[in-house]
């Protein structure tokens, strides 16, 4: 297999290159980047060797460019420029309180969202960077220190513990539920993409609706309660996802009767991970109570 690197120079002789062709000078560019002034013209001259063409010209004590030499500090620039900007991104990685978290956007938006402040309240030394995909993801891979996922990993290394089982409710603002609790068979529905469904709610609750399917539609469930907290129309969320909203008073649950989803979610980790002090705390503050807000 061709290697698209191949033709590449010594990248590290392209800082000596840019320093030197920036500052006109291989004796600048050689205290600039606390090197001698031979290892300097030792890089040039590899890159020089490589591209097999002069980039600098030698006039006395002073260097000019020449038009290759020009046209490589552009690139050369852009080049490094890119690395630094990168690297830079990395140091939020390292931070020592730092703690990236993965899971779905309703768990994010629902539930940890609204108890963000009283966890930053308690635990000022941590700093959660939140991550919300629907797709599951390689914790030894990936960069994540934390998920919720609907399947817990196994193998070694890994820990996980169960989150939340799902408990699907009727759910409408005060003011919908004032007009309709009693006949939901007529109130405006709200749907999501969840398989646990209004058709499946009202089987459940013995009440014969033929419309089921007509309302508004979302794919995020986040935006579907959203829409029910404007009074737009009933929806049907887990429980202990709403319980922040209901505890506010902004919607109210209609029925009894609940649909149960199949295994909990869990949260998942590496052993490893919970060696550092920032990972475990937000681990354990969110195997507490979930009802909690």
């Amino acid at each position: 297999m061709n290697n698209p690197y191949r033709p590449l120079p010594p990248l590290g002789a392209l800082i000596g290159f840019e320093a030197a062709a920036r500052l006109g000078s291989f004796s600048q560019a050689a205290a600039e980047l606390n090197m001698t002034q031979s290892a300097v013209s030792h890089q040039i001259r590899t890159l020089e060797t490589h591209l097999q063409q002069p980039l600098f010209l030698r006039i006395n004590r002073r260097v000019e460019l020449t038009d290759a030499g020009r046209d490589l500090l552009v690139s050369a620039q852009d080049a490094l420029e890119t690395v630094r900007l990168g690297v830079r991104r990395l140091d939020a990685y390292s931070k020592p309180g730092s703690v990236v978290i993965h899971m779905p956007p309703v768990f994010g938006a629902l539930w940890f969202a609204p108890r963000l402040v009283r966890f930053r309240s308690s635990h000022p030394e941590v700093d959660p960077w939140l991550y919300t995909g629907s797709q599951g993801v390689d914790l030894a891979e990936s960069e994540f220190d934390i998920t919720l996922t609907a399947e817990a990993p196994s193998g070694e290394g890994f820990v996980s513990a169960p989150f939340l089982r799902e408990e699907r409710v009727a759910l409408a603002s005060p003011g919908l539920a004032a007009g309709f609790r009693e006949r939901l068979s007529e109130a405006p529905l709200i749907h999501d993409e969840h398989p646990d469904d209004w058709q499946s709610w009202f089987l459940a609750a013995g009440v014969d609706r033929a419309d089921c399917s007509r309302g508004l539609n979302f794919s995020d469930t986040a935006l579907a309660v959203d829409a029910a907290v404007r009074g737009l129309g009933m929806c049907l969320c887990d429980r202990g996802l709403a319980q922040p909203l209901v505890s506010e008073g902004r919607l109210q649950v209609l029925s009894p009767v609940s649909l149960h989803g199949g295994g909990p979610y869990h949260l998942a980790t590496l052993e490893r991970n919970l060696q550092r002090a920032a990972v475990r705390a937000l681990w354990d503050w969110m195997l507490m109570d979930t009802g909690s807000c």
